[in-house]
């Protein structure tokens, strides 16, 4: 899912979500407002109900008499439910259809703190729907300074709950909430819209420009083009950056260049000054190998390694004499148990002289996709450093084994601290560049006088 698509799902959920919550507390705090109002408005209902009637006065009443008061009282006033109460909270007398009461007794702590003068709005029970409270209205009756029952004025009665639920869906469109809700939604989603389109033209586009540029100056030798500067204060900072950064890049292009030029001069000298020696060399160890019908095997190893040396001396000079002096690698799937086995043998007469015992721990399957010059000379240069930095008499591990993306490949070795540094820098440089274009990296740990570099190579598609 790209930034765009995130930026406008993010605005809209967000903005959706916060809609829902005010809305939320909007109709909550209006509930509050509306129960508080309705108490206080019918604060002294219930004591103007038993003053203006006589039958509420004393323990002498007549329940058939005080429902035929609470019926009439209810036909005038719709929206209240009156109940009687004795002094235990138990419903008296009602004037509620038979069955309409799911309770027979009324909690007397929501009345103990209206009496009290308690902060409105205070719920008490709703004899009629157990689940639901319902701000109300109390005046006890009394005999004396003896509490014998209360009028209990349950606010907003059955009838208006049905006439509110029959008319919530017109009431809903109709209503300030609704409008307000749908305005919103409006707003954020053109809200979400107006901050992509204004993302996607401060920065979108200027990062999709700097990236094309920057494909084009690869492609032309990072040669700086005049528009590289970008009229966005947002992204200056980076352009600039960017700027330098190609500029230094020519500018060790242009440095490159004049070296390279002066390195092919020499080295195609360098090749013919060697290449005759080199023959000779070549022609006494093929004498040799003529003359003695019993092969040596350090013979052998010094006539290919020798040959191997022609041979990169003559790519060498056609290289020098070619104008462009970079060659594409060759991928290709190898056998790294072969590859490994030349190395060993070039490697091996100065193992030998230190005492040095290579080990290697190969796979079965220990095909690698790669470039196999390449390859030579990775593992050349990591044995050269292991075998350079080595005490006497100590070994080399060599350990390869299978890996998520490849061929997990970890050398070991001791470290002399009286070792000659050489040149393990440039070496280290060479070994990061192979693996780069093999897609991989060095990784190297140093515990004491124990060394491990690691890194993995890709296996054949």
């Amino acid at each position: 899912m790209n930034y765009k698509i995130r930026l406008v799902l993010l605005t809209g959920c967000w903005f959706i979500l916060s809609i829902l919550i005010i809305g939320s507390l909007f109709n909550y705090q209006q509930a509050y407002v509306e129960q508080r109002t309705q108490q206080n408005l019918h604060r002294e209902l219930a004591a103007h109900m038993r003053d203006d009637s006589p039958l509420m006065e004393g323990s002498d009443y007549n329940p058939k008499a005080l429902k035929s008061i609470f019926h009439t009282l209810m036909l005038l006033g719709p929206d209240f439910e009156i109940y009687f109460l004795d002094n235990d909270g138990n419903i008296k007398s009602h004037a509620a259809p038979e069955g309409k009461v799911l309770t027979q007794q009324v909690s007397l702590a929501p009345i103990n703190a209206f009496l009290s003068g308690k902060p409105f709005p205070i719920l008490g029970d709703n004899p009629r729907n157990t689940s639901h409270q319902k701000v109300f209205s109390v005046a006890p009756i009394m005999e004396g300074d003896t509490t014998l029952g209360y009028l209990y004025v349950v606010i907003g009665s059955e009838q208006r709950a049905l006439a509110a639920q029959f008319s919530d869906f017109d009431a809903l469109l109709h209503s300030p909430v609704a409008w307000v809700a749908a305005a919103a939604l409006v707003l954020v989603l053109g809200f979400s819209l107006s901050v992509y389109q204004l993302t996607k033209s401060t920065l979108l586009n200027p990062i999709r420009q700097v990236t094309q540029d920057l494909n084009k100056q690869a492609e032309n030798g990072y040669r700086l083009k005049p528009e590289a500067m970008l009229n966005v204060a947002e992204l200056k900072p980076i352009a600039k950056q960017m700027y330098l950064m190609a500029r230094t890049i020519s500018q060790q292009f242009l440095q490159l260049e004049h070296q390279e030029q002066k390195r092919r001069e020499l080295l195609v000298q360098l090749s013919h000054d060697l290449k005759t020696p080199l023959a000779s060399v070549l022609g006494y160890l093929e004498t040799w190998q003529i003359q003695n019908d019993q092969p040596d095997p350090l013979i052998n190893t010094a006539q290919r390694n020798a040959q191997k040396l022609s041979e990169l001396l003559s790519q060498q000079i056609d290289i020098a004499r070619q104008q462009s002096v970079m060659t594409e690698p060759k991928f290709e799937a190898l056998k790294l148990g072969h590859i490994l086995q030349d190395v060993i043998d070039t490697m091996q007469p100065e193992a030998s002289r230190k005492r040095v015992e290579l080990a290697i721990k190969l796979p079965k399957q220990d095909a690698v996709f790669g470039d196999r010059q390449l390859l030579q000379r990775l593992f050349t240069n990591l044995f050269d450093n292991a075998i350079r930095h080595a005490p006497f008499s100590s070994t080399v591990q060599l350990t390869i084994s299978a890996a998520p993306i490849g061929l997990g490949i970890s050398l070991e070795n001791d470290i002399d601290p009286q070792a000659p540094q050489g040149s393990m820098g440039l070496g280290t440089k060479i070994i990061q560049s192979i693996l780069m274009l093999h897609q991989s990296q060095l990784n190297t740990r140093q515990e004491a006088q124990h060394y491990e570099q690691s890194f993995s190579l890709p296996l054949p598609t």
